[in-house]
């Protein structure tokens, strides 16, 4: 897999992005579940 410069901060945007929504989403899931 290869990853181009310019896709670089895509990926930064979506680890800072995504992580919190991750750790919320799964914590709210085993609160409920």
């Amino acid at each position: 897999m290869v990853i181009l410069p310019q896709e670089v901060p895509v990926g930064v945007m979506t680890a800072l992005f995504g992580a919190p929504f991750f750790i919320a989403l799964v914590r709210r899931g085993a609160r409920y579940g």
